[in-house]
């Protein structure tokens, strides 16, 4: 036993205590590493993106910018995520869907809109038939180019086209302005309210009362908007809200 070496079974305890610590750094090289992928491979989309298409560049950080500056809920990020990416390609830019209306600027988004999903005991009657060109929700306005909350619903139909009213109710209010165009308001009870806009005509009056499936006016190019089609909103205690929760049973 002369010549036995006892220092050797510490010595390979402190080389593998040594291996575990060199390991470490592999993994942390193999993180860095991927995320440097990860950022190299979002700036050059961003690049692409930028190249492709300035507009498209602008509005997607002009939304990032208004989504970090603004106290939103969880369903109002969700809407807003979905609505983030601008459609950047190029011959879509330049077609012009029928849309317009009036939108709520952000910093008055909590007072006047809500997002949260609406029911009623009375089925809808959708006013007329068409092509949904302008959804509710973040959106930059067609024609003055601000980005904000549009309140409403825009349905593209041909001018002339019968509107109907969604519920039984009574007309509060018929008008003309810039943005709305010709637009009638009816009220159903409850604190909701109906709001119908860019009409060629106004056929129901101020004061009348008026059924279910009743026409009312009739569609137009009026006020604000870029083709022939109704601007269809709903109204519950004063908060415009999103009237597609009620069509998806239609």
């Amino acid at each position: 036993m002369e010549g036995f070496d006892e220092t050797y079974p510490r010595k390979r305890t402190v080389n593998s205590k040594k291996k575990r610590q060199n390991a470490k750094p592999d993994w942390l090289v193999g993180i860095s590493s991927a995320q440097l992928t990860l950022a190299v491979i979002g700036i050059a989309l961003l690049l692409l993106i930028s190249k492709a298409s300035p507009a498209g560049f602008n509005e997607l950080r002009t939304r990032f910018n208004a989504i970090m500056s603004n106290d939103m809920s969880v369903s109002q990020v969700v809407n807003a995520v979905k609505n983030l990416i601008p459609d950047i390609s190029p011959a879509e830019e330049e077609t012009s869907l029928p849309s317009g209306g009036e939108d709520v600027a952000l910093y008055e988004a909590t007072e006047n809109v809500c997002f949260a999903p609406i029911e009623t005991t009375v089925d809808i009657c959708l006013p007329v038939d068409g092509e949904f060109t302008s959804r509710f929700g973040y959106r930059t306005h067609p024609i003055t180019g601000k980005f904000g909350i549009h309140n409403g619903l825009d349905i593209a139909v041909p001018e002339g086209t019968k509107i109907s009213a969604a519920f039984n109710g009574i007309v509060e209010e018929v008008g003309c302005n810039n943005v709305r165009g010709n637009y009638i308001l009816v009220a159903h009870g409850g604190e909701t309210k109906t709001l119908y806009m860019h009409c060629s005509e106004i056929i129901a009056p101020e004061g009348a009362v008026v059924r279910q499936g009743e026409i009312i006016a009739l569609v137009g190019n009026t006020g604000w908007s870029t083709g022939a089609h109704l601007h269809f909103s709903i109204i519950i205690g004063g908060k415009y809200c999103n009237p597609e929760w009620l069509l998806n049973d239609l």
